[in-house]
């Protein structure tokens, strides 16, 4: 039997797990709103804006990805 009548292993895709990007979010509104803030004279309001911001960035991604913040009903 020549090696072109083998039969190739047929590769399975293996399912990615969705990754949260609201820690990463958080983390660039808070340097964004600490930069601007300090550029600004307003280090306090802007830089809890930049977390805000990052906090509804990260979740909408989070859930567009499928990833939940609630127990399944059951």
């Amino acid at each position: 039997m020549s090696q072109s009548n083998r039969k190739k292993p047929v590769k399975t895709s293996k399912k990615l797990k969705a990754t949260s990007f609201m820690a990463m979010c958080i983390s660039c509104g808070l340097f964004l709103g600490f930069g601007l803030g300090a550029m600004l004279n307003n280090v306090l309001i802007i830089t809890f804006v930049g977390l805000l911001l990052g906090t509804a960035v990260g979740y909408y991604i989070d859930k567009k990805n499928g990833i939940a913040y609630t127990q399944p009903k059951h």
